[in-house]
């Protein structure tokens, strides 16, 4: 095979060794390209396949056997026949440009982990609640201002972040997500907590630091095998009693509030005879 003098040699090599050596994986991430090569057409095995694309990639032809695929570096938009590789269960958009995601999203339906983090999304379309084999959800650091109800369908995702984020509110729809074991909100503008959240009740993680939240739902007391609570930066004016009936927390991160949250009677008397209240309850100050 011949290189394309418009392509890095580096690309070229790790592609000729990918050829010789019959590999199924070929990672050009840290190789900077305007277009997909023209060699990647030979590679009809490639089931991994990540690249560092600089302008909105061409097909890439009978790659049909690809289940993971990385696409990083400036992109601002997806081409549509993105859509047909029907094959894939792992795709990574994370570090683009990219301002939406189009419909064709709802063509992927094998897909178990989906990365869309850091990039300049303001709303996630309707589609994605077709993705009902997604077990990884992960959009953080982008601009999402809400979220569809279909993320209910979901209902085999067990790890949902949505940090850094400017949510105001959370669709009721996610108390359905009852398989979630980890839902991270951090750094949004969230004022409430909705009752839904005590709906997930396999979650071990639960992460609503740096909000605006000046209360919690009752409903957050069912959360009993929640293991790491974290709560800092918040308005929260009491600390609610059912955090004591929460017995495997192992982490609980009420700093940063100022004045203080007011702390129940019940929870003072806990830490009189629990250490791990006494430390939990230091974090106030």
């Amino acid at each position: 095979m011949t290189g394309d003098k418009k392509l890095p040699r580096t690309a070229v090599l790790r592609i000729n060794k990918c050829l010789r050596n019959e590999s199924d994986t070929l990672d050009l991430s840290h190789v900077p390209l305007e277009t997909v090569p023209e060699q990647l057409r030979e590679l009809t095995g490639l089931r991994e396949l990540r690249l560092h694309l600089t302008g909105i990639p061409e097909p890439l032809g009978d790659l049909t056997t690809l289940t993971h695929l990385r696409l990083d570096g400036k992109l601002t938009g997806l081409p549509g026949w993105l859509g047909d590789l029907t094959t894939l269960t792992e795709l990574r958009l994370d570090g683009n440009r990219l301002i939406e995601i189009p419909d064709w999203l709802g063509n992927l339906t094998a897909l178990t982990h989906l990365q869309l983090s850091k990039n300049r999304l303001t709303r996630l379309p309707d589609s994605i609640g077709d993705l009902t084999a997604l077990t990884r959800l992960y959009a953080w650091n982008n601009q999402l201002t809400g979220l569809p109800d279909s993320l209910g369908n979901l209902t085999a995702l067990n790890d949902l972040g949505l940090d850094d984020n400017r949510l105001t509110k959370i669709p009721d729809s996610l108390g359905n997500l009852t398989a979630l074991t980890r839902l991270t909100l951090r750094t949004n503008r969230l004022t409430e907590a909705p009752e839904c959240l005590g709906n997930l009740s396999a979650l071990y993680l639960l992460a609503l630091s740096a909000n605006e939240l000046t209360s919690l739902p009752d409903s957050l007391g069912n959360l009993t095998g929640l293991k790491y609570l974290y709560l800092r930066h918040n308005r929260l004016t009491d600390l609610p009693e059912w955090l004591g009936d929460l017995t495997a927390l192992e982490q609980l991160d009420v700093s940063g509030h100022r004045p203080p949250p007011t702390v129940p009677d019940s929870l003072r008397r806990l830490a009189r005879t629990s250490s791990r209240w006494r430390r939990f309850l230091a974090t106030l100050n």
